[in-house]
C-alpha cells in the first residue's frame, strides 16, 4: 500500500517494478552496515544486477474468448434459460453475464441437454468458475421448480472439492457473490418458498468437536466481533473513522470477504444462553461454524479432499450425510453434483486415494455413480486429439465408470476470440507514437484532462476522431473516474 500511495499516476509497471527493487536494496543496505566506502559501492553495483535481488518485471496477456449466443437462445430447461437471461439483466452484476462465452453456454447445454459430465479445459482468467457455478445455480432451480417438496429437504446438492484450503477461501468469494446475494435469495425465496444455503468447511471453520461456551468465546466471538466493529462502529470514533470502516465494508463485500449472514443475529445478546446464540438467521445464506452445517446441511458445501475424509469417519458429521441420502431418497431424479477444480492436481498416489474417497462417498450416500454428476475443470490439457481421450479416462478412472454411460465425459475446450490479421505499421505511425505524451498518458487516473490533451495530438498525426476532453477543472472524484473511463473506452474503438 506505500508503495502505491507513493508512486503512481506518472509511474508505469517498469518504475514501480524499479522502486520496488530500490526499496529491497536500501532495506539490504540498512541491515548490514560496511564502513569500508569501497565496499558500500561494490555491494551496491551488485545489488543493482539484474536478477541479484529482483528481475526484470514481466507481463503476461489474458486472451479473450468468443462469445456465445444469449442464454434465452441455449434451448436450457425452461427455468434455467429463464432464469439465467433474467440475472443477467441485473445490475450491478452478480456473476451472471448478458452473454456467456461460447465454452460457458456449451457446457450448460451439454450438462442440462445432453446429460453429460464436463471437463472443462480453459485458460486462465476465462469464467472457469462460472462453467460448475451457472450448472449448480440450473440444478437448484430444476430441483425448485420441479420437485418443490424434495427442495424443502436439507441435503448437499452440490459438494466443491478443492486439493488446498487457499483454493477453497477463494472459491467462497465466488459464491458470496453469486448464491450470497441478497436479490438471488429473495427470488428464490418468493418463487419456491426458500433459498439456498452454502458453507465452507475445511480446518478453518470454528471449530471441531461439541459445542462448549469456552470454545465459542475463543474461537467465533472473536470473528464475529471484528465483523460487528466494522458494521455497526463505536459512535465515539470520528466521523472520518466511521466513513473509513464503511468503506472498508463495502471494499469486503465487493471482493467477496464478507459473510453473507445476519451477522448481529447470529452473535446473539451479549450473555444469552448458549442454546439462543450462534444460532442460524433466516435470512443467513451462508454458514459459519461447523456446528450449523451439522444441525442443517447446507445445498452447496466448499471442502477439500483430506477434511471430507475426516468427515466420512467421524460421528459429529454424520448428520450432514444422512440429510444428504435422505434428500437423495426422496426422489430418484436427485442427483449430487460433485466439482473437481484443479483436477490436474489429483494424479499419481494422491489421484488414487481421491478416487477411493469418491466411491466411499457413493458407499455412505447409497448411491450409484449414475446419480453423481462430475463437472472437472483444469487449465492443463494438450492441444492433440489423443490428449482429449486420456483425459476423458483419466476422469472415468477417478470418478467411476457409469454402467449406463461408460464415457458419460463430454471436454468442453475455450474458443479464442477471432481478430482480423495484423499489418504492419508505417514510419507516420512509428514517430507519431514516438512523440506521445507517456507521462501525461500515465496520469490519466488523477488528470483525466491532462491525459486527454495528450491523446489528442496523436488522434490527429493517426486520423482518429477527436478524443473526448472533460470539463476543467474536475473536483468529483466519480466525475473523474467518469473521465477516465471515457478516455479508456476511446483508445479501445481506436486500438482493438
Amino acid at each position: 500500500m506505500g508503495v502505491a500511495a507513493e508512486y503512481r499516476g506518472d509511474h508505469g509497471v517498469k518504475q514501480v517494478a524499479d522502486h520496488l527493487r530500490d526499496r529491497l536494496r536500501r532495506y539490504l543496505e540498512a541491515q548490514y552496515h560496511i564502513r569500508d566506502t569501497g565496499l558500500i559501492e561494490e555491494r551496491r553495483a551488485l545489488l543493482e544486477e539484474t536478477g541479484t535481488i529482483a528481475q526484470q518485471p514481466f507481463l503476461e496477456t489474458t486472451p479473450t474468448y468468443e462469445l456465445g449466443e444469449e442464454f434465452a437462445a441455449l434451448g436450457l430447461p425452461k427455468p434455467v434459460g429463464e432464469t439465467l437471461a433474467e440475472l443477467a439483466a441485473w445490475q450491478p452484476r452478480i456473476g451472471v453475464f448478458s452473454r456467456p462465452y461460447a465454452h460457458q453456454a456449451q457446457a450448460l447445454q451439454a450438462f442440462f441437454n445432453e446429460g453429460c459430465d464436463l471437463i472443462v479445459a480453459t485458460g486462465t482468467g476465462s469464467g472457469k468458475t462460472e462453467t460448475f457455478l451457472w450448472p449448480i445455480l440450473g440444478h437448484l432451480l430444476l430441483e425448485a421448480a420441479n420437485r418443490p417438496g424434495s427442495f424443502r429437504l436439507p441435503g448437499c446438492r452440490a459438494l466443491l472439492l478443492y486439493p488446498m484450503n487457499a483454493l477453497v477461501s477463494d472459491q467462497v468469494a465466488r459464491l458470496r457473490r453469486l448464491f450470497g446475494n441478497e436479490r438471488l435469495s429473495n427470488l428464490f425465496q418468493e418463487r419456491y418458498g426458500r433459498f439456498p444455503r452454502f458453507a465452507m468447511y475445511t480446518s478453518r471453520t470454528p471449530y471441531p468437536g461439541p459445542r462448549r461456551p469456552n470454545k465459542d468465546r475463543l474461537h467465533v466471538d472473536p470473528l464475529l466481533r471484528y465483523y460487528l466493529a466494522i458494521e455497526d462502529p463505536d459512535p465515539t470514533l470520528e466521523e472520518h473513522e466511521k466513513e473509513n470502516l464503511r468503506r472498508l465494508k463495502h471494499e469486503l463485500e465487493e471482493r467477496g470477504r464478507w459473510p453473507a449472514k445476519d451477522l448481529r443475529g447470529f452473535f446473539g445478546r451479549t450473555g444469552a444462553s448458549r442454546l439462543h446464540r450462534l444460532q442460524t438467521q433466516p435470512s443467513d445464506r451462508e454458514l459459519m461454524t461447523r456446528h450449523e452445517v451439522q444441525q442443517r446441511c447446507p445445498d452447496i458445501l466448499v471442502t477439500n479432499y483430506s477434511m471430507l475424509e475426516y468427515m466420512l469417519l467421524r460421528p459429529i458429521e454424520r448428520p450432514i450425510f444422512r440429510q444428504t441420502r435422505e434428500w437423495l431418497e426422496h426422489d430418484e431424479r436427485n442427483t449430487l453434483i460433485l466439482v473437481l477444480d484443479e483436477a490436474h492436481m489429483y494424479r499419481g498416489a494422491g489421484g488414487a486415494e481421491v478416487a477411493l474417497l469418491i466411491r466411499r462417498l457413493e458407499a455412505r450416500l447409497g448411491i450409484p455413480r449414475e446419480r453423481l454428476r462430475c463437472i472437472m475443470t483444469s487449465a492443463s490439457l494438450g492441444s492433440r486429439p489423443e490428449a482429449e481421450e486420456a483425459v476423458k479416462a483419466f476422469a472415468v478412472g477417478l470418478t467411476g465408470r457409469p454402467a449406463s454411460n461408460p464415457m458419460p465425459f463430454r471436454v468442453i475446450r475455450g474458443q479464442r476470440e477471432r481478430r482480423p490479421p495484423a499489418r504492419e505499421g508505417t514510419r507516420e505511425e512509428a514517430e507519431s507514437l514516438a512523440s506521445f505524451d507517456l507521462p501525461a498518458f500515465f496520469r490519466r487516473a488523477e488528470d483525466p484532462l491532462g491525459a486527454a490533451r495528450a491523446i489528442a495530438p496523436l488522434s490527429i498525426k493517426l486520423g482518429w476522431p477527436e478524443p473526448p476532453v472533460p470539463p476543467s477543472p474536475i473536483t468529483d472524484e466519480n466525475a473523474k473516474q467518469k473521465a477516465e473511463q471515457a478516455v479508456r473506452r476511446y483508445l479501445y474503438d481506436r486500438l482493438y
